[in-house]
């Protein structure tokens, strides 16, 4: 019997999925346009083995997200899993920044950044999956 894979080691990102949370790991000058962004989700969707899932993203080195990949996020009948995501920022500036601009695009997940790894997966454990 195959044991399920719960981790993938990519040129951009390290994922490890631990139920029910993907946990992105981004590397330094990390470019996410859209063929990235469409390969983390079905990475995720893989790992998940095809279940609700939320995502906690490494965000604390220099890394980008291409025009072309915001708007593959913005539409949620590419993530059809996916419930909503977590940035863990390097200090309290990135973290309110994000929060400030998180307020006023209004995305259609939850999405919040934090400076506490810990705080950022006790948030992530609180969202409903269903």
């Amino acid at each position: 019997m195959n044991k399920p894979i719960n981790e993938i080691d990519l040129s951009y990102a390290s994922i490890v999925y631990v139920k029910p949370i993907v946990y992105y790991t981004y590397k330094e000058d990390a470019e996410l346009g859209f063929p990235e962004i469409r390969e983390l989700i079905a990475w995720a969707e893989k790992l998940s083995e095809y279940n609700s899932y939320v995502t906690f993203a490494d965000a604390r080195v220099n890394m980008s997200i291409t025009n072309e990949g915001k708007r593959f996020l913005t539409n949620l009948e590419n993530m059809p899993l996916f419930r909503g995501t977590a940035a863990w920022v390097d200090n309290s500036i990135y973290k309110h920044a994000a929060n400030f601009l998180n307020y006023y695009n209004r995305p259609k997940y939850p999405f919040r950044a934090f400076t506490s790894k810990g705080e950022a997966i006790n948030w992530l454990l609180s969202l409903p999956l269903d």
